[in-house]
């Protein structure tokens, strides 16, 4: 094996744990994402999806967002796993 070819297995071999101490790391970090209202606040969700996405993810909202409408772009923040997004701004 050349060294180059070494340095690669290494590398894979090493990717597992360098993920794990990323996302162990990176836990409790609040993630953003810009995403577009595709159906309005009904009271306890809304409907977002990403842009030139078709996928509609009904997400909480906070109730400063209650007024938002079909087409507005917004922000949902959510700690590690999108299960707990949130509608925020």
């Amino acid at each position: 094996m050349n060294g180059q070819a070494e340095v690669r297995a290494i590398q894979k071999a090493l990717e597992p744990w360098v993920k794990g101490l990323i996302d162990s790391a990176t836990r409790n970090c609040v993630r953003r994402k810009t995403v577009t209202v595709a159906t309005a606040p009904n009271g306890a969700t809304m409907g977002v999806k990403e842009p030139f996405d078709t996928t509609v993810m009904d997400v909480p909202y906070v109730s400063t967002m209650a007024g938002a409408q079909v087409g507005d772009t917004v922000t949902i923040e959510w700690l590690y796993g999108l299960s707990n997004a949130v509608v925020v701004g």
